[in-house]
């Protein structure tokens, strides 16, 4: 798992190292917003079919298509979203052994 703090260290993340099994992303992050970084990935071929999941205070401002996370969070199902997509990303590698 990784970490950026906020939107600008997303995107450099993602421009420097492989697609993620999955994003956990935070709407109302510093700097460069949650909206902007899915419009991010929305245009890199490579990352349009990373699973996002978006958390928010404010549920009125989450783009459709995305799956929800309310904020306070619960975080069994966040962890269930996050075990989910790692295991079908999982499923497409192939063992090279």
């Amino acid at each position: 798992m990784e970490v950026a703090t906020d939107g600008v260290a997303a995107i450099l993340f993602l421009e420097q190292h492989e697609p993620p099994s999955a994003i956990i992303l935070d709407l109302l992050m510093p700097g460069i917003l949650g909206s902007s970084v899915l419009a991010y990935l929305g245009s890199r071929p490579c990352l349009e079919h990373v699973p996002v999941a978006v958390v928010s205070s404010s549920p009125h401002l989450a783009p459709h298509g995305y799956q929800l996370f309310k904020k306070p969070l619960k975080f069994a199902s966040l962890l269930e979203f996050a075990r989910k997509a790692c295991d079908a990303a999982n499923l497409g590698e192939v063992d090279p052994h």
